[in-house]
């Protein structure tokens, strides 16, 4: 390879980059062009009931075995025990999972307080 072809072949590249770059400003610019994206790409996606069972190994993931996170930094008492609250969460996750959001709705703010890694002093 000659030179000039690396040349020619570097400036090809940061053409396809530019093309790239610039569509995407558009698309991220353009409100029309931002809700229509957005619309497909929400609408266009199989819900859960009409996704076929594939072969292999069954959903098993365990929630309750994964490491405990650090408690709340607050070192205040609190009312309710979090690790129950996530405990039965895991229990919630392994069994029917699509239904999780439900009892994290439930929660209170504290529960979500002592699984964060980062706290606010506030």
């Amino acid at each position: 390879m000659t030179l000039e072809d690396a040349l020619i072949q570097q400036h090809q590249a940061l053409e396809n980059v530019t093309q790239r770059s610039s569509a995407m400003q558009h698309l991220l610019t353009d409100p029309d062009q931002l809700a229509d994206y957005t619309n497909r790409f929400f609408t266009e996606v199989y819900p859960v009931d009409e996704v076929q069972p594939t072969q292999g190994q069954p959903y098993d993931l365990r929630y309750d075995q994964l490491p405990a996170v650090p408690a709340s930094a607050t070192g205040n008492a609190q009312a309710a025990n979090p690790d129950l609250h996530w405990q039965n969460f895991g229990q919630v996750m392994n069994n029917n999972p699509e239904q999780a959001w439900r009892y994290l709705s439930q929660m209170g703010p504290e529960t979500f307080r002592s699984k964060l890694l980062f706290l606010d002093n506030a």
